[in-house]
């Protein structure tokens, strides 16, 4: 009931739009309702691909990003490596790729990955017992850890670096194949 006047109700915006006939209203309310099945489809299709490859975490909202305590080993060749306690960013952030609710058959896409928010440095002496005459004992080293950690954009990817399945020659491969929306066009080989 809800939806039907919903639909009734942008229906007659369109038509109030400009000189637009009832056939043509009834055109503009059966594209609508496409639109919105088309959308769902994509969703839906979406979070069962995410859980039939187990990337659950996937989801949009997940996001857990945070420094983690972590053992680094500092090595220099003819030292004796050293572990030095450090930090690490670790976690996972809400990324996305969904078809545009705005632009039909183009995709809205939002990476966001688990990255630092700031470096500090420290300075850390390796004993170098394998030393070449002249050469110190003791190396200076200088190594950075992350001072925070957040949820940022990732390199973006160009529209151009995407290729598509049937050019790559992943068409026969993958979810898509099982589905008919997705099946390869007959002129593609």
């Amino acid at each position: 009931e809800e939806r039907e006047k919903y639909d009734h109700l942008w229906c007659i915006k369109a038509c109030d739009i400009g000189p637009i006939s009832t056939v043509r209203c009834q055109e503009e309310k059966a594209m609508y309702r496409l639109r919105s099945k088309l959308f769902r489809y994509f969703v839906i299709n979406g979070l069962l691909i995410c859980l039939l490859y187990g990337a659950t975490e996937a989801i949009v909202g997940v996001d857990e990003c945070q420094a983690t305590r972590v053992i680094h080993f500092l090595q220099y060749p003819g030292c004796v490596p050293k572990p030095i306690p450090s930090y690490a960013c670790r976690g996972r952030c809400s990324s996305y790729l969904q078809v545009s609710a705005s632009k039909m058959w183009q995709m809205e896409r939002s990476c966001m990955c688990c990255q630092e928010s700031g470096e500090r440095e420290a300075s850390v002496s390796l004993f170098c017992p394998r030393a070449k005459p002249g050469e110190k004992k003791f190396r200076k080293m200088v190594t950075k850890a992350p001072l925070d950690c957040m949820c940022r954009p990732c390199t973006s990817v160009e529209e151009y670096a995407i290729i598509p399945q049937e050019i790559a020659g992943f068409a026969d491969e993958g979810p898509f194949t099982t589905s008919a929306h997705f099946r390869r066009a007959s002129g593609l080989q």
